[in-house]
C-alpha cells in the first residue's frame, strides 16, 4: 500500500486501546464534557462524546487511568488540538481525533 493511498495510516504512533473515563473542557467556550477515551498514542488520542468540537479546537482533557492492583491510577491530563470529528451514533456521539501538544502529567 502506498503512503498516498487513502486507507494508508499516516499517523506515526502505535495506539493502545483504553476505554476510559475522560473530561473534556474547551479552552474556546470554558464549557466541560465528558466521555470515554477510546485509544491514545504518543502523539494523540480518539475520544467518543457527545460533544461537537471546532476542527483545530484546543481542548483540556483528563483521562482517568485504572489502577494496577492496590496502586490507584494517575489522571492524564494533556492540552490537545482537534484534527477530526466524526458521527458513531447520529447526533448522539461523536468521535474527536485530537493531536497532543502538551502533557500536563
Amino acid at each position: 500500500m502506498s503512503r498516498f493511498d487513502a486507507y494508508y495510516d499516516r499517523r506515526r504512533g502505535r495506539r493502545v486501546s483504553m476505554g476510559c473515563k475522560a473530561r473534556i473542557k474547551s479552552l474556546l467556550s470554558g464549557q466541560t464534557f465528558y466521555g470515554e477515551c477510546v485509544d491514545l498514542s504518543v502523539d494523540g488520542m480518539a475520544l467518543r462524546s457527545s460533544f461537537v468540537p471546532q476542527f483545530g479546537e484546543r481542548l483540556s482533557v483528563i483521562v482517568l487511568v485504572p489502577g494496577v492492583g492496590a496502586t490507584s491510577g494517575k489522571p492524564f491530563e494533556a492540552e490537545v488540538e482537534v484534527k477530526r470529528c466524526n458521527e458513531v451514533q447520529r447526533g448522539l456521539i461523536y468521535e474527536i481525533g485530537v493531536r497532543i501538544l502538551v502533557r500536563k502529567t
